[in-house]
């Protein structure tokens, strides 16, 4: 009956793969050029919205509801559309540069052919002139302006060494601390802009959380590439669920799970009540996570601790 079930959700899942394929592939025709081109950009980045866009932006503004003397609907008005986008530039950027090889190509065919390129509404060339004489020189300009130079400069880094020098597939070691300190370095971007243009700095508390998120991503960030596996396989990439095998994964995942969820809230000393949220929805994630329920752990666990932050009064 197990077996039966499983059979079904793949196919449930394979079918729904292909709808999403099938719409991404609509004919120009169907939509004003100009929306076609920004869906088309859209896409890029559509499945990070909840990896990196949200919780950058949450981050973000409990750093900011923390650290202003008083902090008012009209400053966060202010403050928070450059962070965000800022950070949604930046993550185009990243994922152009991910998305146009061919052994990404390859895997998102299987994992997520709504995705631009296996969907045929850009090609690799032209990703890769999008990336080379606009976005890329657009994106430094606008760090530039708001500035987060620096933090630009070492995500192009991280971006480079991901993709072009093959640290994706070198080792999931590798891959993990990759992912964890690029997502950090997000977060720093993300707080910067928020901080320079209200005439503040980062405090050392916050630098000091962003640490500690990025031990947290670097430990979980292997449960999104559950998902992933048929793709990862055919790519030829070792990421921990390939090489450790999935039960382990998610045990092993469950457990760190549960851990930073009380490890996290003890770091900043909040009382017994502050212990409530994260503890409580860390423990329900690791056990979703052993169960094979749910894979949005990593982001699930920044979004509570990222609460911590701001009841810790960072």
């Amino acid at each position: 009956m197990e077996k039966e079930t499983e059979k079904e959700q793949k196919e449930e899942k394979k079918k729904k793969k292909k709808l999403h394929s099938e719409q991404a592939k609509k004919p120009t025709q169907h939509h004003p050029w100009p929306l076609f081109h920004l869906q088309t950009l859209y896409l890029f980045t559509l499945s990070d919205f909840k990896t990196v866009v949200f919780p950058t932006m949450t981050f973000a503004l409990c750093s900011s509801l923390a650290s202003a003397p008083n902090p008012t609907l009209f400053i966060l008005t202010t403050r928070l559309p450059s962070a965000a986008l800022w950070t949604w530039s930046t993550l185009l950027m990243e994922n152009i540069a991910n998305q146009r090889l061919p052994h990404y190509i390859l895997e998102d065919s299987l994992n997520k052919p709504w995705r631009p390129i296996p969907a045929q509404r850009i090609s690799p060339q032209l990703s890769r002139c999008l990336l080379l004489y606009l976005v890329v020189p657009l994106t430094g300009l606008l760090s530039w302006s708001l500035g987060v130079l620096r933090q630009f400069a070492a995500l192009a880094v991280f971006t480079w060494m991901y993709n072009d020098l093959g640290g994706s597939s070198e080792g999931w070691h590798v891959r993990n601390a990759l992912n964890a300190v690029a997502l950090c370095t997000f977060f720093a971007g993300a707080t910067a802009v928020v901080a320079v243009e209200s005439g503040e700095e980062m405090t050392e508390q916050t630098w000091r959380w962003v640490v500690v998120i990025g031990c947290v991503i670097a430990t979980t960030v292997q449960v999104q590439d559950l998902g992933d596996m048929e793709g990862d396989a055919a790519a030829g990439r070792r990421t921990m669920p390939l090489v450790f095998g999935e039960t382990v994964i998610r045990w092993g995942t469950a457990v760190l799970v549960g851990a930073w969820s009380v490890v996290c809230p003890g770091i900043w000393g909040v009382d017994g009540m502050g212990y409530v949220t994260p503890v409580g929805v860390g423990w329900l994630l690791a056990v979703r996570v052993e169960c094979g329920c749910g894979q949005a752990v990593v982001e699930a666990v920044v979004w509570v601790d990222d609460g911590v932050v701001h009841a810790a009064g960072v």
